[in-house]
């Protein structure tokens, strides 16, 4: 029976065409009965920080867990004059068609945007976008073991959060895009010392014609010193010197059998 064939998980660089970083701040943890109160999102083109922009949302009716408010400090006295999250959800899903939507631990992020975009009837973000690349995820596989929040991985590749003071959707994307370009470019550097720089041969190349070899023969002087030293080893003749001579000679078909028993009597153990 033949192997069932395996599709192999598609590796997306997002530091190649568009990428769409992005973080969110919400009421609560749970995309079933909470709000995203809002959202940051920074651009990326291959490779390079552009435009970033921050939207905040009014949960209506929706309570703000406390430690939710712990983390980000936004508080409905400052939500009560922003618009709900209805009216923006087709600018956000523009902002991120056929993009590489990025984030650390951003499955959270991508599960609370499908749960707004259910709730108004929009189709789910995997349906516009690329693909998804995790900040999260990829430091967990590149440092085995040791802390992945976002806080960890960036002071890990020389990245400052000093200035945050709490956690907040567009910083928190702003963080992240610079630690995805910080881990990326430490993995190329890493990879371009396995990079050949010679010039490429083509496999299917004829081969050049081998130059002749070249057979050096011993002098009389070295065939003299090599016999002088065969003769001075310890123990019996050895062994080749009873067999070569009879092989050197034409073969005699009446013979065979005899000269095989000789070789055979030559070579067996003392």
């Amino acid at each position: 029976m033949e192997p069932a064939a395996v599709a192999t998980e598609k590796q997306l660089d997002p530091l190649v065409g568009v990428a769409s970083v992005i973080d969110t701040e919400t009421t609560g943890l749970d995309p079933r009965t909470d709000r995203i109160i809002s959202f940051g999102h920074v651009r990326l083109q291959d490779g390079k920080i552009g435009e970033s922009i921050e939207w905040f949302f009014n949960p209506g009716d929706v309570e703000i867990h406390p430690e939710a408010l712990k983390v980000h400090g936004i508080t409905r006295e400052f939500l009560a004059d922003k618009p709900p999250i209805k009216g923006y959800l087709a600018r956000i899903v523009e902002l991120m068609v056929e993009a590489i939507v990025c984030g650390h631990n951003v499955k959270f992020d991508i599960d609370m945007l499908n749960a707004e975009l259910a709730r108004h009837r929009f189709p789910p973000l995997e349906t516009f976008i690329q693909g998804v690349f995790d900040t999260m995820h990829e430091s967990r596989k590149r440092w085995p073991g040791k802390p992945a929040k976002l806080d960890a991985v960036c002071d890990r590749v020389g990245v400052s959060t000093a200035h945050r003071v709490k956690h907040g959707a567009l910083v928190d994307a702003q963080l992240c895009a610079e630690a995805l370009l910080a881990m990326h470019r430490e993995q190329r550097s890493f990879l371009d010392m396995f990079v050949d720089t010679g010039p490429a041969v083509a496999l299917n190349e004829a081969a050049t014609e081998m130059p002749p070899v070249l057979v050096q023969a011993a002098s009389a002087e070295e065939l003299a010193a090599h016999t002088s030293y065969l003769a001075g080893m310890s123990g019996e003749t050895p062994m080749w010197h009873a067999y070569t001579a009879p092989l050197a000679a034409a073969p005699d078909q009446d013979n065979d059998a005899g000269e095989l028993e000789a070789n055979e009597s030559a070579m067996a153990p003392c």
